[in-house]
């Protein structure tokens, strides 16, 4: 009998053990950065066709969002909302359709500017076209023209409603550069929910959303350090939640001793100085990701003031010397590196 028991305890050992869980994984380069999707499920059919799916969603979200793509929404809007439509012998400004998912980012994106005083906007397009980060001959905008595109900068400027937008001064224009990677990331998610995922990460060059548990355990995040390349400043411990990260140290040049990154400061048209980096931890990987930036922005400490005040939402900030500050909810997680 005890044989017998034994038996069908190794049994149960090997049966349980095939029935495991099994890693999946697809790295592409998207949205301007490296995107990978790692799914934790029993059969393999399943698994990547989630992932795949779930890719080709991003891929979407990319093509419509994107303010570098010709036919993309984005970019129709910011030729036409201040067109002036001919009534009659009347010109007045056209009103622009558009999609009910960009209706919504828009709506996202003005409560973020409103949270963020204004640190984090959208209608920074105009300035983000002058400073170049990429190819050659990069150099400092000229102050003059830093100016006069900042004067076209302000979420005020924007109008929404019935499903349109218009804005109030001509060659104004959005960008949704600051939180387009948080909401594919979202986007992405839901299509591995929808297909029976309920272990997974999807990573956006910093942007991540980790669901469910990775083999019965909790997701240990690394925080990466904003002066020490493939080091990173700490760990945490989590599960459906997006965690994001805006660094300066993602895309930048040095011109004259002095450092210019991307993240541009939308009342000042120059890159933002406060933080080195700045780590969102919420529900949704839309709002850390424009949260991030604009906190980035808005500096240490209103940054962190803000983070506490905010359901639901924990924060990691490295301010411009080096210093760490963590929300209260965060403190007892998070275990450093040396």
């Amino acid at each position: 009998m005890k044989k017998f028991r034994a038996l069908i305890f190794v049994f149960l050992i090997i049966f349980i053990s095939g029935c495991g869980k099994k890693e999946y994984s697809k790295v592409e380069f998207l949205m301007d950065t490296v995107v990978e999707i790692k799914v934790y499920h029993k059969r393999k059919a399943e698994a990547e066709k989630a992932i795949n799916s779930s890719m080709e969603e991003m891929k979407r979200v990319e093509q419509k969002m994107s303010c570098f793509f010709p036919g993309s929404e984005v970019s129709r809007i910011n030729k036409e909302a201040f067109l002036e439509e001919k009534k009659g012998s009347l010109l007045v400004e056209g009103w622009i359709p558009v999609s009910d998912e960009l209706f919504s980012l828009l709506g996202e994106s003005v409560l973020l500017s409103k949270l963020t005083k204004g640190c984090f906007d959208i209608t920074i397009y105009p300035l983000w076209k002058i400073w170049k980060f990429e190819g050659e001959n990069i150099e400092v905008p000229d102050k003059k023209k830093i100016e006069k595109k900042l004067q076209l900068v302000n979420y005020n400027n924007i109008i929404i409603g019935n499903g349109k937008i218009k804005f109030v001064k001509r060659n104004m224009g959005i960008d949704f550069g600051g939180i387009a990677k948080g909401y594919a990331v979202d986007a992405a998610i839901k299509v591995l929910k929808d297909k029976n995922i309920n272990s997974a990460m999807v990573n956006a060059g910093g942007d991540m959303y980790v669901l469910g548990r990775k083999q019965g355990k909790p997701w240990r995040i690394g925080i990466r350090h904003p002066r020490r390349e493939r080091e990173i400043l700490g760990t945490i411990e989590v599960e459906n939640r997006a965690i994001v990260t805006s660094g300066d140290y993602e895309r930048f040049f040095f011109s004259g001793g002095k450092k210019y990154h991307h993240i541009i400061n939308p009342k000042t048209g120059y890159p933002a100085d406060e933080c080195q980096s700045v780590t969102i931890v919420a529900k949704e990987a839309t709002f850390a990701d424009g949260l991030a930036t604009g906190i980035f922005v808005l500096g240490p400490k209103e940054g962190m003031a803000l983070i506490e005040n905010l359901e639901g939402v924990e924060g990691v900030i490295v301010n411009k010397e080096g210093d760490v500050s963590v929300s209260s909810g965060l403190i007892s997680k998070i275990e450093y590196v040396n």
